[in-house]
């Protein structure tokens, strides 16, 4: 990730690479105001959000070994809690907070429903309250 990267006026990271292609990534608050602090932070000339000098091309490439660590000390299974799992959970949450699925395709980054509706897996109180909605709607008296 690099600064030039980041609007973060308007609240998005440019991702020049990704499976269904190049494409922006919108930002919460919280995370445009983190990574505010964040560039505050950084030495003059760093463009790299996360720099090592172990690599040759000067920044880290993966974070699957800290996130195996943070994953650990949260007393989690780095095999059962993966990167991939913050996805699948955010996009299941924005589904059972009423986002329709073409706005969560645009946030994911998914080329097809078709792939949002894989993540949305709706438990038992979320489909209740879409049913209580209905009734609701129809103004059903008994």
């Amino acid at each position: 990730m690099r600064r030039e990267h980041l609007d973060l006026e308007h609240r998005l990271l440019y991702i020049p690479v990704a499976k269904a292609g190049a494409r922006e990534q919108p930002l919460t608050g919280q995370l445009t105001e983190y990574l505010r602090e964040c560039l505050a932070t950084f030495e003059p000339g760093q463009e790299f959000f996360f720099p090592s000098k172990r690599t040759r091309c000067g920044y880290l490439t993966t974070i699957h070994t800290p996130f195996r660590r943070v994953v650990t000390a949260a007393g989690m299974d780095p095999k059962q809690v993966v990167r991939h799992t913050l996805r699948h959970t955010a996009i299941t949450h924005l589904v059972q907070a009423g986002i329709d699925l073409p706005t969560v395709q645009r946030i994911s980054g998914h080329k097809t429903l078709l792939m949002v509706t894989r993540y949305a897996h709706q438990n038992g109180e979320h489909i209740q309250k879409a049913m209580d909605t209905l009734e609701a709607r129809y103004n059903i008296e008994l």
